[in-house]
C-alpha cells in the first residue's frame, strides 16, 4: 500500500499548505518541517477543553489539570476531552473551507491530521460516533463536516446511526455562552446500541462545550459508559 501511495503521490502531488513544498506521501496537509508552527493547543482543562495559559505549562508539577473554574459553572457528561489547535490560522481557515467551501477531501485530511497529533493518546474506545446535524441542515449545507473527520480519523466510515439530531437548532455561532446552551438542550437522540460502550464523540470546534454536552447527555441516557470528545480546535468567545 506504501508503494501504491508513494506512486500516486508521484504522479499527482500535494503539496504543503504553509511552504507550498510537495509533501510526502506520509505528510498530511502540511510538511514535517511546518508541522510545529500550528497553532497546538499546549495547556488545557482536560475535562471541559478550557485553554490554561502555557506558560502555566512549567509551574506544574503535574501534565493534566482535569478540573477548572469553567468546570463548576456546568456539569459535563463527557469525561474528557481532547482539542489539537487554538482555533488560528491556519486552521481557523482550514475548517472554515471545509464548512463553507465544501472542500470533502480537506474533511478527511484533517481527521487523519487528528489522528496524527492524538495517536496514542486517546484511551481505548469501542465506537467513533461524529456530532450530526440537524435533517434541515444537512439538506442546505449538504454533508456534515464532523462525519468526514471522523471517517478521516477512523480510515473507515463512521455509523450515522447511532446519535440523532431530532430538535432544529440555531447556529450557535450567532448566540451568546447562555443561548448556546439553551438553544441545544435536548436537541440529541442516542441509540441504545451504545449502552455499555465508551465512546469517542467527534466534532470540528469546541468552543463553550454545549452541543457536545447535549450529544453526550443523550449518549449517557441510552447508556454509554464513558464518552471522550475529539475536536480538532477549541475556539473561545470574544
Amino acid at each position: 500500500m506504501n508503494f501504491l501511495n508513494k506512486i500516486f503521490n508521484f504522479i499527482f502531488p500535494e503539496f504543503c499548505k504553509l511552504c507550498q513544498r510537495p509533501l510526502s506521501y506520509n505528510e498530511i496537509l502540511i510538511c514535517n518541517n511546518c508541522f510545529p508552527k500550528l497553532p497546538f493547543l499546549k495547556l488545557y482543562c482536560q475535562k471541559c477543553g478550557t485553554p490554561l495559559p502555557d506558560h502555566l505549562k512549567n509551574l506544574l508539577s503535574y501534565k493534566e489539570i482535569n478540573y477548572c473554574s469553567y468546570c463548576q459553572t456546568q456539569k459535563f457528561y463527557f469525561n474528557k476531552t481532547f482539542s489539537a489547535f487554538y482555533y488560528k490560522k491556519p486552521v481557523s481557515d482550514w475548517i472554515i473551507s471545509l464548512k463553507f467551501g465544501k472542500d470533502f477531501s480537506l474533511g478527511y485530511k484533517l481527521g487523519k491530521l487528528l489522528k496524527s497529533v492524538f495517536i496514542d493518546k486517546i484511551p481505548a474506545f469501542d465506537l467513533v460516533i461524529p456530532v450530526p446535524l440537524s435533517s434541515e441542515r444537512l439538506k442546505v449545507r449538504g454533508f456534515n463536516q464532523s462525519f468526514l473527520i471522523a471517517w478521516g480519523f477512523l480510515g473507515k466510515r463512521p455509523s450515522q446511526e447511532l446519535l440523532k439530531r431530532i430538535k432544529y437548532t440555531k447556529p450557535q455561532t450567532e448566540l451568546s455562552q447562555k443561548e448556546r446552551w439553551k438553544n441545544v438542550k435536548n436537541a440529541f437522540e442516542a441509540n441504545l446500541k451504545v449502552k455499555n460502550k465508551t465512546i469517542l464523540l467527534i466534532d470540528d470546534v469546541m468552543t463553550t462545550g454545549a452541543t457536545l454536552n447535549e450529544a453526550s447527555k443523550a449518549l449517557k441516557k441510552a447508556g454509554a459508559k464513558e464518552i471522550y470528545v475529539l475536536t480538532i480546535a477549541k475556539n473561545t468567545l470574544n
